[in-house]
């Protein structure tokens, strides 16, 4: 596979996947907040689409995948390293330490949920990406929060999605028809000895 399948993310299910998994974002969100009036497309492309991408092949597509697959670390272990490094990512959006300890918490668990279903989706990006892109997405697009971290009705919401996403994953092969990727066998993959190192042209499938 090539690095950039730009059709693959608009191939069911991951399209569906994101659209249904986010929906509680979208309604609440567009009954209690107005429309961000600092929103450009310059905003919505960065932090909508590019840095969602870039954290997931990086953080999960890369970093995880190298830890669990390939040094065969516990799911625990493999990703608590990238998550701790996701969190630091988004240490820039506050200055006080109470808020910091938050934007952590939420970002860090956030980060061992994405590694979850990244495992549980057999190693593809698409769908962890459209769920955080769509995530993003109503973040910016209802001017939630200038942060991560959010009130109680948002974070309501949040959970409300990670609840619908964690439940489309673990049934996702009664809903949706699995993609040829997705019936390769990556556990049997990372076994073998023989198979040439991984590089990124094999975290996006």
């Amino acid at each position: 596979s090539t690095l950039f399948p730009y059709t693959t993310l608009f191939r069911s299910p991951y399209s569906a996947f994101a659209a249904i998994a986010t929906l509680p974002m979208l309604i609440t969100f567009s009954l209690t907040s107005s429309v961000n009036p600092k929103m450009t497309f310059l905003t919505v492309v960065v932090l909508c689409f590019i840095a969602p991408f870039a954290e997931e092949v990086l953080f999960r597509g890369f970093l995880f995948r190298q830890l669990y697959r390939r040094a065969r670390l516990g799911f625990w272990v493999a990703s608590l390293f990238p998550s701790v490094l996701f969190a630091i990512a988004h240490l820039y959006q506050s200055d006080d330490l109470n808020e910091l300890l938050g934007i952590v918490a939420i970002t860090g668990t956030g980060s061992i949920l994405f590694c979850w279903l990244y495992m549980k989706w057999k190693d593809n990006v698409w769908p962890v990406f459209g769920l955080h892109a769509g995530m993003n997405l109503w973040w910016e697009v209802f001017a939630v929060d200038d942060t991560a971290l959010g009130g109680w009705v948002a974070n309501g919401a949040r959970t409300a999605t990670i609840i619908i996403a964690v439940l489309l994953t673990i049934y996702k092969d009664k809903i949706w028809k699995p993609l040829p990727s997705e019936v390769v066998d990556v556990e049997a993959e990372s076994t073998q000895s023989q198979t040439t190192p991984h590089d990124l042209r094999s975290v996006v499938t």
